[in-house]
């Protein structure tokens, strides 16, 4: 149900006056009859006529106006209406639908000058102030419209679309269990209302009651079966809900309704993506594209589409088209369509990078009602003798955030630090998940809980330091942090670069990875560790399952060149260099990760126009993590990819004891492995340039001996240095902390926190 109020009156009468050819009176009310039934341009014919014989009937005026109102002709209903006003100057529903014909027009001040006026005449008009909430509305005036409202309802309190638009109004103000209840009542008094229930589903989808928002998402389908908002909604529901045949059977559904749906085409691409059909969720960008060409959102999922299927000539056209259009965005002060996660993967810029996110920080900013902390949180500077640690994550289960975490939480010392972990994740009942439950002081299940309540659970836990381990990394929950539920709040290991946000005080990192030089491009103040941020388990098991290279179809006696990264994480110009060094060690493999079909068959056709064999390319299918860590080790040498570095992958390939070939890079995501084997005592490893990076690749593969010394060094160093001494690293880690916690009982604004060593 839009804002729009469809209830209209009669309109008062007048004496028609003698007429040749007509009688007024009688042909206006043919036309009202003609109106009501829909039929304007039978209506606007008899008004007109009206109008030839009494060019001053107030009634034929505003009744013609309206009929323009309805029929979209803003301009030409604010001319009539309003020169019926000026004749009919007492008659408030003439102003009320002057109102109407200026919000059509989008000239909301206007309008509300009108339906304040309409009050004046009559201040027991619900349905002005019912339109003068929805004006206010639109001028972001919640607060304001929500009062217009609540006046509607002390008049008639059984007015079910002005229930049902409080509820949009506290709705936005982040007051969803209120707004719940509105749409509750409105369809007390009129179940029938398909918009309704779709509203209500919303709402109860952030009060995290999905199977009660299926329900009503479904009743308004049943309502009205053509109803797309409804249809978009619970598709995207289903989507959340890992029901991806009924999610797409709603956006299939949808389309056939209204084809030209850029956004839906959007939503049913992303979730084919989901589904390993990238052919088919291509297809669906492209139609968002073609539908709206300045689609951002769409040109952003279709470039990371096409770069996990290695379809790199489309990304020559696409890169500068969503270049253009994010500068655009961020020139307009926009939320850009880019995610920040998409931009850090294709963009080396860490300027770019922090715009993107600063884009997206404001507009979680704005979403989110007003912060859950208040005064109490004062009392917290006092000293105290542990410190509570809370940890906010999805990936609690078989993921690279538990791989490389697992150690830290028991590690932690408990005289001075309390340890919990906010899970909104799949519950996996994986070794993961178990382990991180068990070592935690407090394990909290926030999965089911929405936004605001699952910071009030942490803030009524007294968390001291809320860490965020997923930045923009998909599934996030920055709402969360944006709600202040902690005094001092971290951004760490989830996403490699800047959140952009004011409510993330302090970014964990290290001197490689976030050099001093970039600090203007970071919205948090650096709390810097001192060797590497990346946390990493130093008790990882590896299989001894007694893996061979046949196992795997890898040649016994040449060279075998690894990168398990993700597809996204090739791009052509690294791509090249590898295939320049396949071409110049005969016999040579690239080990690959495993991907579609689709995915696979163009990367071979990308190494054949190198003159690279197909057959040369080997990719690996998904196993254990502890057997995919023992057969790392049938790799000779590992290339690391260049914008978007290996970071677990890259981390896992060093404890299995293989060497890491790396280029440093100019922005955060780009200087991981960089870090990592800066802190293994290995920067004979890194390279600074293109040309260093092929030329070391090619003399460690033309000298298996110098492979072998690496190797036996990297077994050294695995025990000795920094990298993998994980109580070391909790140790620093619990410096950082310390120092954030001093700052703030000291009152003062976050600043650079620098952590010298600490050796268990």
């Amino acid at each position: 149900m839009s804002r729009k109020d469809r209830r209209r009156r009669k309109p008062a009468r007048r004496p028609a006056g003698k007429g040749k050819g007509v009688d007024p009176q009688a042909a206006l009310a043919a036309a009202l009859e003609y109106h009501r039934a829909g039929r304007l341009d039978k209506a606007e014919r008899l008004y007109q006529r009206v109008l030839g014989q009494q060019p001053d009937n107030a009634d034929a005026l505003h009744l013609l106006g309206l009929a323009a109102h309805q029929a979209g002709r803003h301009g030409r209903a604010i001319e009539l209406i309003g020169k019926a006003t000026r004749i009919g100057a007492e008659n408030g529903h003439f102003f009320n639908n002057l109102g109407e014909a200026y919000r059509g027009a989008g000239r909301y001040g206007e309008a509300v000058q009108c339906y304040r006026q309409a009050l004046r005449i009559d201040a027991g008009d619900a349905t002005a102030l019912n339109n003068l909430g929805n004006a206010l509305a639109e001028q972001g005036k919640m607060e304001e419209a929500a009062a217009s409202y609540r006046r509607a309802l002390d008049i008639d309190p059984g007015y079910a679309e002005a229930h049902s638009n409080l509820g949009d109004a506290l709705a936005e103000q982040g007051k969803v269990d209120e707004a719940a209840a509105c749409y509750r009542r409105a369809l007390r008094l009129n179940p029938h209302l398909a918009q309704v229930h779709d509203s209500l589903a919303t709402a109860l989808t952030a009060l995290g009651r999905t199977q009660e928002a299926i329900a009503s998402y479904r009743r308004a389908v049943d309502i009205d079966p053509g109803y797309v908002p409804a249809l978009n909604n619970l598709g995207n529901l289903l989507t959340d809900l890992g029901k991806w045949d009924e999610a797409e059977d709603c956006y299939r559904r949808t389309l056939e309704i209204v084809p030209d749906l850029a956004q839906v085409h959007v939503h049913l691409g992303n979730l084919l993506a989901d589904r390993k059909k990238p052919q088919e969720a291509i297809a669906s960008y492209r139609r968002a594209l073609k539908i709206q060409a300045d689609f951002s959102e769409a040109a952003a999922q279709l470039l990371h589409q096409s770069q996990m299927a290695f379809l790199w000539r489309d990304l020559e056209e696409l890169s500068p088209r969503l270049d253009q259009l994010t500068a655009a965005e961020i020139a307009g002060n926009e939320v850009v369509g880019e995610s920040p996660l998409i931009n850090v993967s294709r963009c080396i810029d860490p300027e770019r990078n922090l715009a993107v996110a600063r884009s997206w920080s404001r507009d979680i900013s704005l979403r989110a009602s007003k912060p859950v902390a208040d005064l109490s949180m004062r009392d917290r500077r006092g000293k105290k003798a542990r410190i509570t640690i809370g940890y906010l994550s999805r990936d609690f289960y078989n993921h690279a955030t538990a791989h490389l975490m697992l150690s830290l939480f028991t590690l932690h010392d408990r005289e001075k630090f309390r340890v919990c972990a906010y899970s909104y994740g799949p519950r996996d009942g994986s070794f993961y998940r178990q382990r991180i439950e068990r070592d935690c002081d407090r394990f909290v299940d926030i999965h089911d809980l929405n936004d605001v309540e699952a910071a009030k659970r942490i803030g009524d836990d007294k968390v001291d330091i809320l860490v965020d381990l997923k930045g923009y990394t998909q599934g996030n929950r920055l709402g969360i942090c944006a709600l202040r539920p902690a005094p001092v709040q971290a951004t760490y290991l989830g996403f490699p670069g800047t959140t952009g946000a004011g409510f993330i005080d302090y970014v964990i990192t290290d001197r490689v990875v976030t050099p001093e030089e970039h600090l203007p491009f970071y919205s948090e103040q650096p709390a810097y560790l001192p060797h590497t941020y990346q946390v990493n388990d130093h008790q990882q098991t590896i299989s001894k399952r007694g893996f061979t290279r046949a196992d795997f179809a890898l040649p016994e006696d040449a060279v075998v060149f690894c990168s398990f990264n993700q597809a996204y994480k090739i791009e052509p110009v690294m791509f090249a260099v590898w295939a320049d060094v396949l071409n110049a060690i005969p016999g040579s493999v690239l080990w690959l990760l495993a991907s579609t079909a689709f995915a696979e068959g163009n990367l071979r056709g990308e190494a054949e126009t190198r003159g690279v064999a197909p057959e040369r390319l080997i990719f690996a299918g998904k196993l254990p993590k502890d057997e995919h860590l023992e057969r790392s080790r049938l790799a000779d040498l590992v290339l690391d990819t260049r914008i978007y570095n290996g970071h677990t992958t890259t981390s896992d390939a060093l404890w299995a004891g293989v060497p890491v070939i790396t280029l440093k890079g100019a922005h955060f995501a780009s200087r991981v492995s960089a870090s990592l084997l800066y802190a293994l005592g290995l920067p004979e490893l890194i390279t600074p340039s293109l040309e260093d990076y092929r030329a070391l690749a090619l003399r460690l593969a033309r000298n298996p001996g110098d492979i072998h010394a690496l190797k036996e060094k990297l077994a050294k160093n695995r025990r000795t240095q920094p990298l993998f001494d994980t109580p070391r690293f909790t140790k620093n880690i619990e410096r950082a902390y310390q120092g954030m916690w001093e700052v703030y009982l000291a009152d003062e604004t976050p600043r650079p926190i620098q952590v010298s060593d600490q050796t268990p």
